[in-house]
């Protein structure tokens, strides 16, 4: 479980330090104050850099845009990357990059660029030889012998993730082997604003349905209709794209038929959605942005209860923002009944600079008491 978390030169944060963190942790702050980038840089680093999740990062926020009116130079890779980086520039080869890790260790994740040559050694072996001399404006012209790459490095190891000077469409066709092989940090799942892809969603459940888990979905489902008795994926052949035609039903007590989730409102899904990724999540990380999405506010104290429980039981650490006071409320509630599993911060810009407040439980409790607004 991160205790700390450190963020240099990753997207809005220039160096962020969050020293105490727990097993829930709820982030709060204004609009672009980096609450979705700090779930961001905890996904990255749980994935270790791997390339799938880079992409993912970049093509969610749509930065890997392309028009028939741009040059074809402009679509390589690191045009898009660069918005990784603070400043939406990326670092010259040999820079400083982003740095991801605890804040009392030495041992951090580093993503920069670094450029490579192809030499022949003395048995005729093509090899790639780091060079440090080279400039990151020389990208999109065809340099004969240097290959510019994306690269992780830690404790002394380097690994080159991929190309920076190819095309972003065919990065993820040219090798399944780099893309994948990563060894990742910590296992994690996430609940976006928009909650999980429907696909994915029906993978989490067959690996829930049958278990012990099982009943712990059907429960919290009950915090909403306390008639819910079964959830199962169905094939719908009414929808043409092909991984996306199972949708989950609801067995419902005196209902004969079983009923789509998403007939049974918005806060039935997307406390679905937060449960089944809760309990796939099992000693890793939950990742939940804007928690409340969906949530009547007379729920929510009873879903923050389960995620309490239910992550000290499955040794799940859970980051979760919000803009609500309700929800806010709601998980102060809870932090003062699990006093020793809860976490909060808010985020504000100052002097164009992000840095993070942190509260204790008390100070939460008196801050919403006397009505100081903290969101």
């Amino acid at each position: 479980m991160l205790e700390s978390f450190e963020i240099k030169n990753f997207r809005l944060f220039q160096h962020l330090e969050v020293r105490r963190l727990n097993r829930v942790n709820l982030i709060v702050g204004k609009n672009n104050s980096g609450k979705s980038t700090f779930l961001e840089a905890v996904e990255l680093y749980a994935s270790n850099a791997s390339p799938t999740v880079i992409l993912d990062l970049v093509e969610s926020r749509q930065e890997t845009w392309f028009s028939e009116a741009q040059p074809q130079s402009q679509n390589f890779t690191g045009n898009s990357l660069r918005h990784l980086f603070f400043g939406h520039k990326l670092p010259q080869v040999g820079q400083q990059g982003i740095l991801l890790g605890e804040v009392s260790s030495s041992k951090k994740l580093h993503i920069g660029a670094a450029a490579y040559q192809n030499k022949n050694d003395d048995e005729g072996t093509i090899r790639k030889i780091r060079v440090s001399d080279f400039r990151l404006d020389l990208l999109d012209e065809d340099l004969f012998n240097v290959e510019v790459f994306l690269v992780a490095e830690e404790g002394g190891k380097t690994r080159r993730l991929f190309r920076l000077d190819r095309d972003i469409r065919d990065i993820r066709r040219y090798s399944y082997r780099t893309l994948y092989e990563t060894e990742f940090k910590s296992t994690w799942q996430i609940v976006s604003t928009e909650n999980i892809p429907n696909r994915k969603l029906a993978a989490l459940w067959d690996l829930t349905s049958l278990t012990n888990l099982e009943s712990e979905v059907i429960s919290a489902l009950r915090l909403i209709d306390d008639r819910v008795s079964g959830v199962a994926f169905v094939e719908d052949i009414s929808q043409k794209r092909s991984g996306e035609n199972r949708i989950p039903l609801v067995k419902i007590k005196g209902i004969d038929e079983p009923l789509p989730l998403k007939s049974m409102g918005d806060g039935m899904n997307r406390l679905f959605h937060i449960i089944v990724a809760l309990v796939n999540a099992q000693n890793g990380i939950l990742l939940i942005d804007e928690f409340e999405n969906g949530l009547h506010w007379s729920v929510q104290p009873q879903v923050w209860d389960i995620v309490f429980q239910l992550s000290e039981k499955l040794n799940v650490q859970v980051f979760a923002t919000t803009h609500s006071r309700d929800c806010i409320e709601g998980f102060d509630s809870n932090w003062n009944k699990y006093s020793a599993l809860g976490a909060f911060f808010r985020f504000d810009a100052k002097e164009k600079l992000i840095r993070a407040t942190e509260y204790t439980s008390e100070t939460l409790t008196d801050a919403i008491d006397m009505d100081v607004e903290v969101r």
